[in-house]
Protein backbone atom coordinates (compact mmCIF):
# COMPACT_ATOMS: atom_id res chain seq x y z
CA UNK A 1 0.00 0.00 0.00
CA UNK A 2 1.71 3.44 -0.92
CA UNK A 3 0.35 7.11 -0.56
CA UNK A 4 1.68 9.60 -3.55
CA UNK A 5 3.27 12.51 -1.70
CA UNK A 6 1.91 15.78 -3.90
CA UNK A 7 3.79 16.23 -7.13
CA UNK A 8 6.79 14.31 -6.29
CA UNK A 9 7.64 11.24 -7.86
CA UNK A 10 8.17 10.36 -4.13
CA UNK A 11 5.65 7.20 -2.55
CA UNK A 12 5.05 6.39 1.31
CA UNK A 13 4.64 2.58 1.98
CA UNK A 14 2.22 3.07 4.52
CA UNK A 15 2.83 -0.55 5.51
CA UNK A 16 6.49 1.23 6.96
CA UNK A 17 4.20 4.26 8.60
CA UNK A 18 1.84 1.90 10.57
CA UNK A 19 4.88 -0.36 11.67
CA UNK A 20 6.81 2.46 12.70
CA UNK A 21 3.34 3.70 14.90
CA UNK A 22 2.95 0.01 16.19
CA UNK A 23 7.21 -0.08 17.22
CA UNK A 24 6.96 3.42 18.27
CA UNK A 25 9.67 4.70 15.87
CA UNK A 26 8.69 8.23 16.16
CA UNK A 27 11.77 9.82 14.07
CA UNK A 28 10.34 7.91 11.16
CA UNK A 29 6.79 8.83 11.97
CA UNK A 30 7.34 12.26 12.41
CA UNK A 31 9.57 12.58 9.03
CA UNK A 32 6.56 11.05 7.26
CA UNK A 33 3.99 12.93 8.43
CA UNK A 34 5.39 16.47 8.70
CA UNK A 35 5.74 15.32 5.05
CA UNK A 36 2.48 14.89 4.65
CA UNK A 37 0.06 15.26 6.95
CA UNK A 38 -2.58 13.59 5.86
CA UNK A 39 -1.04 10.07 6.60
CA UNK A 40 -2.53 10.52 10.02
CA UNK A 41 -5.75 9.71 8.90
CA UNK A 42 -5.00 6.54 6.12
CA UNK A 43 -5.87 3.37 7.20
CA UNK A 44 -5.01 0.04 6.32
CA UNK A 45 -7.28 -2.71 4.78
CA UNK A 46 -9.30 -3.01 8.26
CA UNK A 47 -9.48 0.31 8.24
CA UNK A 48 -6.53 0.99 11.07
CA UNK A 49 -5.00 4.62 11.35
CA UNK A 50 -1.22 5.11 12.46
CA UNK A 51 -2.92 6.02 15.83
CA UNK A 52 -4.53 2.57 16.45
CA UNK A 53 -1.13 0.87 15.38
CA UNK A 54 0.42 2.85 17.91
CA UNK A 55 -2.44 1.71 19.92
CA UNK A 56 -1.97 -2.17 19.24
CA UNK A 57 1.70 -1.76 19.84
CA UNK A 58 0.92 0.34 23.36
CA UNK A 59 3.04 2.71 22.37
CA UNK A 60 1.78 5.51 24.55
CA UNK A 61 4.40 7.99 23.36
CA UNK A 62 3.88 7.69 19.74
CA UNK A 63 -0.03 7.89 20.79
CA UNK A 64 0.23 11.49 22.27
CA UNK A 65 2.82 11.93 19.04
CA UNK A 66 0.34 11.09 16.64
CA UNK A 67 -2.98 13.06 18.18
CA UNK A 68 -0.40 16.32 19.17
CA UNK A 69 0.03 15.49 15.17
CA UNK A 70 -3.35 15.87 14.46
CA UNK A 71 -4.51 12.06 14.25
CA UNK A 72 -8.40 11.80 14.74
CA UNK A 73 -9.01 10.18 17.98
CA UNK A 74 -12.48 9.22 17.23
CA UNK A 75 -11.94 7.59 14.31
CA UNK A 76 -13.69 4.05 13.85
CA UNK A 77 -11.85 0.54 11.92
CA UNK A 78 -14.08 -1.78 9.84
CA UNK A 79 -15.66 -3.05 12.69
CA UNK A 80 -16.22 0.61 14.52
CA UNK A 81 -13.51 0.11 17.18
CA UNK A 82 -12.24 3.14 18.58
CA UNK A 83 -8.51 3.55 19.17
CA UNK A 84 -10.39 3.72 23.16
CA UNK A 85 -12.24 0.20 22.30
CA UNK A 86 -8.84 -1.20 20.88
CA UNK A 87 -7.15 -0.09 24.06
CA UNK A 88 -9.91 -1.27 26.10
CA UNK A 89 -10.07 -4.57 24.51
CA UNK A 90 -6.16 -4.93 25.54
CA UNK A 91 -6.48 -3.99 28.63
CA UNK A 92 -4.53 -1.32 28.37
CA UNK A 93 -5.15 1.01 31.05
CA UNK A 94 -2.29 3.83 30.61
CA UNK A 95 -3.22 3.77 27.13
CA UNK A 96 -6.81 4.09 28.38
CA UNK A 97 -6.10 7.01 30.32
CA UNK A 98 -3.98 8.89 27.96
CA UNK A 99 -6.49 8.79 24.78
CA UNK A 100 -9.68 10.22 27.59
CA UNK A 101 -7.13 12.59 28.24
CA UNK A 102 -7.06 13.68 25.10
CA UNK A 103 -10.37 14.08 24.16
CA UNK A 104 -11.92 10.32 22.95
CA UNK A 105 -15.15 9.97 23.10
CA UNK A 106 -16.62 6.62 25.43
CA UNK A 107 -19.96 6.40 23.83
CA UNK A 108 -19.25 5.39 20.29
CA UNK A 109 -20.73 2.10 19.83
CA UNK A 110 -18.64 -0.59 17.64
CA UNK A 111 -20.99 -2.42 14.32
CA UNK A 112 -22.16 -4.83 17.23
CA UNK A 113 -23.15 -1.85 19.65
CA UNK A 114 -20.67 -2.22 22.39
CA UNK A 115 -18.87 0.49 23.72
CA UNK A 116 -15.73 0.77 24.98
CA UNK A 117 -17.17 -0.04 28.37
CA UNK A 118 -18.13 -3.19 27.38
CA UNK A 119 -15.11 -3.73 25.99
CA UNK A 120 -13.21 -3.26 29.56
CA UNK A 121 -15.59 -6.12 30.69
CA UNK A 122 -13.74 -8.41 28.16
CA UNK A 123 -10.23 -8.19 29.29
CA UNK A 124 -9.28 -11.18 31.39
CA UNK A 125 -7.09 -9.57 33.65
CA UNK A 126 -9.43 -8.96 37.06
CA UNK A 127 -7.98 -5.82 37.58
CA UNK A 128 -8.40 -4.28 34.21
CA UNK A 129 -12.22 -5.20 34.78
CA UNK A 130 -12.46 -2.72 37.76
CA UNK A 131 -9.67 0.11 36.69
CA UNK A 132 -10.80 0.57 32.92
CA UNK A 133 -14.56 1.19 33.96
CA UNK A 134 -13.56 3.53 36.36
CA UNK A 135 -11.66 5.59 34.12
CA UNK A 136 -13.95 6.06 31.67
CA UNK A 137 -16.34 6.33 34.05
CA UNK A 138 -14.58 9.27 35.52
CA UNK A 139 -14.46 11.18 32.45
CA UNK A 140 -18.10 11.08 31.81
CA UNK A 141 -20.77 11.13 34.56
CA UNK A 142 -23.32 10.54 32.20
CA UNK A 143 -21.86 7.01 32.50
CA UNK A 144 -22.89 6.62 36.20
CA UNK A 145 -26.73 6.46 35.41
CA UNK A 146 -28.14 3.07 36.54
CA UNK A 147 -31.96 2.93 36.18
Amino acid sequence: MYLSLGDSAEETDLTVVYQAAANGDVNTLTAVIREDPSILECCDSEGCTPLMHAVSGRQVDTVKLLLKMGANINIQDACGRTSLSLATYMGWLEGCVSLLRNGAKQNIPDKNGRLPLHAATAEPDPSSILEIPQEICSHDSSMLYFP
